[in-house]
């Protein structure tokens, strides 16, 4: 019974998702308990409306719960820190996960607030994340995000040797990364940035200028080391010429 509940409850997010027989009761048991409670904290945490099957993890901290949104079946991990105060605030879509220790901050000051952060539906990001959303950061539905993510959508200015870094001002352009893709763990996203759909960018990589679609990223600074279309093009006409 308990197999076929959860069985049913993955195939929602993946149609294809099954239990390996390895896995035993007692694990799924755990796991039962852990979401259970989880689903108890946002409970306890949004009182006055709807959780929407939000999960919470431990230590969760949240500010500005006003310009928070969240969709179906959100899992926030274990000590995450969320400041969704600014000018549109935080929006995380329909089962979209978290990692543990993660930081999630729209606005780092109270005399120019930043814009969003907008992370799409089916997003996976990791353990110890930093998002900025000085200048607005939007990640598309379906991607796949290792530990360590950097987002920063703010750059400082620097033009006056005479004057001090940080009472220069800053810049904001924004960051845009699209659907469907796959980044790898410790990448740095730098402002201004737009990543096209279907990307895959290698662990460790430094993004500083917009990346096209179907492409294969990596390096500091990063680039384009392949178009994955082009790649699936070649394996055909290989396979078929053979």
């Amino acid at each position: 019974m308990l197999r076929s509940l959860i069985l049913m409850a993955g195939r929602r997010k993946n149609p294809a998702f099954s239990l390996d027989p390895a896995v035993s009761s007692g694990v799924l048991l755990a796991f039962v308990y852990d979401k259970a409670l989880a689903w108890l904290r946002a409970l306890k945490l949004f009182r006055t409306r709807r959780s929407l099957l939000l999960f919470c993890g431990k230590g969760l901290r949240l500010r500005g719960q006003s310009r928070a949104h969240f969709g179906k079946a959100v899992q926030l991990g274990d000590y995450v820190s969320i400041t969704a105060w600014g000018k549109e605030g935080l929006f995380i879509g329909d089962y979209s996960w978290i990692g543990g220790h993660s930081c999630l901050k729209v606005s780092f000051s109270f005399n120019d607030p930043g814009r969003f952060i907008r992370i799409g539906r089916h997003v996976g990001i990791g353990e110890f994340a930093h998002l900025g959303g000085a200048g607005g950061l939007s990640i598309g539905d379906d991607c796949i995000i290792g530990p360590y993510l950097s987002c920063h959508p703010e750059n400082h200015r620097f033009p006056d040797m005479d004057a001090l870094i940080r009472l220069q001002g800053t810049e904001r352009r924004g960051i845009h990364i699209g659907r469907n893709c796959w980044i790898g763990a410790k990448v740095t996203i730098l402002d201004g940035v737009s990543i096209g759909d279907n990307c895959v960018i290698a662990a460790g990589a430094v993004v500083n200028k917009d990346m096209p679609a179907n492409a294969v990223i990596g390096g500091v600074p990063a680039r384009v080391i392949k178009i994955r279309s082009e790649e699936q093009k070649q394996d055909r006409w290989t396979s078929q010429s053979a």
